[in-house]
């Protein structure tokens, strides 16, 4: 099911018909839905454009079936399973429930382990942004021969639609990748102060619960980069969190209706999810 869609005489982009425009904001008068007398032409023109656009937007908003992230997917549970191990096991150490000598010896094999998935974890995310990045070129040469009237308009459409497509199905398990440690969104910065009092603790603990100076330069090392790989999906967990926060300030003057309120509210709370 979609909704019918007319093209906004301020900004030219195709939205929903309704009171304004979702792109710049401003009214769609009535006469703006409305298709000039005797332009039938103009009419057939506007309603191809409707239905490439309304093919497009459903290109992009289908979900890649599970077994294209199925390899992401379980690369990333792996690398989060021996986080939380080895999450665990710095918990149970901190709180007298292990010796330095068996604690060392789990943490080194849960260190390489880390080592070894986050090695491909890294070699996947490379070929995908490649990929992505061949696509983009490959986009834009199409858009520039579309312009100068080498690449006709049917052909344009259809290869700029594949181009599309392939694009929508890389970036969520690029995303996927990202998230090395399986946490949600919401639960990131709960996470993250976690991870930092396992830090200073070992810091400050470590030698006179038996380890070594090496061993706890080695913890506070592998620590200080999983506090470096968290900072990206902090910052998107701070945007999501200050949208939100405009969403309700924008409701609360009287922009949004209830309705566009409820439905912006929660598209961001689903990502906050993820």
């Amino acid at each position: 099911m979609w909704e019918e869609k007319i093209v906004c005489p301020h900004c030219g982009r195709l939205t929903n018909r309704a009171p304004y425009c979702k792109y710049c904001g401003k009214p769609l008068n009535s006469s703006d839905m409305e298709s000039p007398e005797g332009g039938e032409e103009e009419s057939k023109k506007t309603e191809e454009k409707i239905v490439i656009e309304k093919v497009s937007e459903e290109v992009l908003e289908r979900k890649p079936p599970v077994q294209e992230i199925s390899e992401e997917r379980k690369i990333v549970e792996q690398l989060a399973n021996v986080y939380n191990w080895r999450n665990r096991l710095l918990e149970l150490f901190l709180n007298n429930e292990a010796s330095a000598e068996v604690f060392i010896d789990i943490y080194k094999e849960y260190r390489n382990r880390i080592k070894a998935v986050n090695s491909k974890r890294l070699e996947m995310i490379k070929s995908l942004e490649d990929r992505i990045s061949e696509l983009n070129s490959k986009l834009e040469q199409l858009k520039i021969r579309h312009e100068i009237g080498e690449v006709p308009d049917k052909q344009y459409i259809t290869e700029k639609l594949s181009i599309d497509r392939e694009l929508s199905k890389i970036k969520p398990r690029l995303n996927i990748l990202h998230n090395a440690f399986d946490v949600k969104l919401v639960d990131l910065p709960e996470y993250e102060a976690k991870i930092r009092e396992f830090r200073d603790r070992i810091s400050s603990e470590g030698t006179s619960k038996g380890l070594s100076d090496e061993d706890v330069n080695m913890i506070v090392s592998d620590l200080d980069e999983t506090l470096e790989s968290l900072k990206d999906l902090l910052e998107l967990h701070k945007k999501l969190k200050r949208e939100l926060e405009k969403i309700e300030l924008r409701y609360k003057v009287g922009e949004l209706t209830e309705e566009e309120y409820l439905a912006a509210k929660q598209k961001i709370e689903r990502q906050m999810e993820i």
